[in-house]
């Protein structure tokens, strides 16, 4: 059930949480000078996590995940039929999604590949990071990314609830409603 779920992250965000809104000024401070413990962290986060916490050392990651593997979502491309260069964009498109490209891209900046073939290369496979204490990001990531067993069924409003989902969890996280309240708010804008 929604509302079991929606309890069961707030109570453990009750004692586990740092209570900073994420991208803010306080959660970057907090990467900065080594305030976390722990966070989740796709492979486009170990660019951030590196880049903002650059004077922190110890950091790591982990090839576990709650339930085994999630997927949030991810980029699409789309080329209009009545572009000017239609034929020269879906060559782009190809480029940037093969997975030669996506490996580079993985190589340069950590952006996990969406190509089956790319995941099983051993340019990925050997992939470590030295700032996360030499891990083998690329095996751990291709691992999580394996624990995906389902693809989550996104309706017609599936965006809208979930943006509303989001900010009934974060105004209980930052003290703006208690859970019941920002419960009863959600279910009222769902049901518009």
């Amino acid at each position: 059930k929604v509302e079991d779920l929606y309890n069961q992250v707030l109570d453990a965000s009750a004692t586990q949480s740092a209570h900073l809104e994420q991208w803010s000024d306080d959660w970057m401070a907090g990467l900065s000078n080594g305030a976390f413990a722990t966070m989740l962290c796709p492979g486009w986060m170990l660019g951030v996590i590196s880049g903002n916490a650059k004077d922190v050392t110890g950091w790591d990651i982990a090839n576990v995940f709650p339930g085994g593997g999630g997927n949030w979502g991810g980029s699409y491309l789309t080329i209009p039929a009545n572009g000017k260069h239609v034929a020269a964009a879906q060559e782009l498109a190809d480029w940037l999604t093969s997975p030669e490209t996506q490996l580079k891209a993985f190589e340069n900046a950590g952006t996990f590949p969406s190509q089956l073939d790319a995941m099983k290369s051993d340019t990925l496979l050997d992939s470590t990071n030295e700032f996360f204490n030499n891990a083998p990001v690329g095996q751990i990531l291709t691992d999580r990314a394996n624990a995906v067993t389902v693809s989550p069924f996104k309706g017609q409003f599936y965006f809208q609830i979930n943006d509303a989902m989001q900010k009934a969890l974060t105004r209980v996280e930052d003290g703006t409603q208690d859970k019941t309240a920002s419960w009863n708010q959600w279910k009222t804008e769902v049901d518009a």
